[in-house]
């Protein structure tokens, strides 16, 4: 009897149907259920820290706050909890006029009005101040790292008394996870901060999943320290966006509980190595562009055999993300080139068509999406415009018994290897 398999594609729906017979495991995050009531999880998270006083003990009247909010491409219903958030700080005696928002913006592009108002909602839109971090204006220095990190800070943040930071907490590329401290760094660090973090991911040890160890997490976190944010409130996103957990206070303790939700949900442990995998970012806005949507790439082929297929959707409405993608895979036609010029200087974007060649030299990567052909073509990746045509043939390319594996939500799903089944 044949499969039809169901993909988020951008706002939409795509499918694949298998043919009868065909093996075909599913690989998805552990079901936790999601909050009956999220405003009140909330309520209960900012009554009870995690390695922190209340707002209430931190918070008095006259003071200056600056609440750090996700950007665009980090949707996390931030419309839900702002709201509470701001009528504890009100609770605190520090009315909406001491109160402003600044987007961690990173190196991403600028936000519309309507955008601004989208994420935070009209409400809060209404009621406090909304300011795009720029990372190469209004800048103050704080020192610099171990590793030599020249640390720059959005001035209208650092010159608050106080500041919280919001967000998501879902596994991260690089920095292993999101949250907690990415929120200050690099979301409101200077341009030559987050390039100089972003090159640490040359090293094997800047993994999803992974802190311990991994220089960028530590690099960040040193940063993070020197200006000491008051609070953090993170929440923890299911796949279908539904939030199961809420955490707050300390911003590496209350980060570190969340995290630990992370991996109970969306660390799956595999078997087997897979001929074909079959994956979606996981729809918008985590395929909102290449940029975003690769993350998802990469945890789908953890799942895969080397060599093996890996057909994704990720319909990329904003095209690559990154210009520095583009102007690097028109001058570099190989990973090796791309890496040698990243060491030489490194250009944050650029490392993205690098993973991205490298990526499609290790796996036959399919890719459905919005993107001209010829672009898909020079990232080392196979446009696709019949997903389900591709799939039969590639099954048939490989023969019987070909191995399937389906991750509808890789943009938050890591598999991994269980030991000694190691590709």
């Amino acid at each position: 009897m044949s499969k039809t398999l169901s993909f988020r594609y951008g706002s939409e729906g795509r499918t694949i149907t298998l043919p009868a017979g065909a093996f075909c495991d599913t690989i998805v995050p552990q079901s936790l259920p999601p909050l009956s009531d999220p405003a009140s999880a909330v309520c209960e998270a900012l009554a009870a820290p995690i390695g922190a006083p209340p707002l209430r003990e931190i918070l008095h009247p006259g003071d200056k706050v600056a609440v750090v909010v996700n950007d665009i491409t980090r949707l996390v219903n931030s419309d839900v909890f702002l709201p509470v958030l701001l009528n504890e700080i009100n609770a605190c005696g520090v009315p909406d006029g001491d109160v402003f928002i600044v987007f961690a913006l990173g190196l991403h592009r600028r936000q519309t009005v309507e955008e601004q108002q989208l994420i935070v909602g009209q409400e809060v839109a209404r009621r406090v101040a909304l300011y795009d971090h720029d990372a190469r204006e209004n800048l103050v220095h704080l020192g610099r790292t171990e590793r030599g990190n020249e640390v720059w800070i959005n001035r209208r943040v650092y010159e608050a008394d106080h500041i919280i930071l919001t967000g998501e907490i879902i596994y991260h590329q690089i920095a292993g996870y999101s949250g907690g401290r990415k929120s200050l760094m690099p979301g409101v660090a200077g341009a030559e901060t987050i390039t100089f973090n972003h090159q640490l991911l040359l090293d094997p040890n800047c993994r999803p999943g992974v802190l311990e160890g991994n220089p960028a997490h530590e690099d960040l976190l040193e940063a993070t320290m020197m200006i000491e944010p008051d609070f953090i409130l993170n929440v923890v996103p299911s796949p279908a966006g539904e939030w199961v957990r809420v955490v707050a206070g300390h911003y590496v303790l209350a980060h570190r509980a969340g995290c630990a939700t992370v991996d109970r949900m969306c660390r799956i442990e595999v078997r087997r190595p897979y001929d074909v995998v079959l994956a979606s970012a996981g729809g918008f806005p985590l395929d909102i562009d290449l940029r975003q949507a690769h993350k998802g790439m990469e945890n789908a082929a953890q799942a895969l055999r080397p060599g093996g297929v890996l057909v994704y959707f990720a319909e990329c409405r904003d095209g690559t993300g990154s210009a520095a993608i583009e102007a690097m895979v028109d001058k570099f036609s190989s990973a090796e080139e791309m890496e040698k010029d990243l060491r030489r200087g490194f250009v944050v974007g650029a490392h993205k068509a690098y993973w991205l060649a490298r990526l499609g030299d290790r796996f036959k990567v399919l890719l459905v999406s919005k993107l001209p052909e010829s672009l898909v073509e020079k990232c080392h990746l196979h446009p696709t415009s019949d997903p389900q045509d591709a799939v039969l043939r590639e099954l048939a390319r490989i023969g019987a018994g070909a191995q399937i594996a389906y991750i509808p939500h890789a943009g938050i799903t890591l598999p991994a290897m269980a030991k000694g089944n190691a590709a």
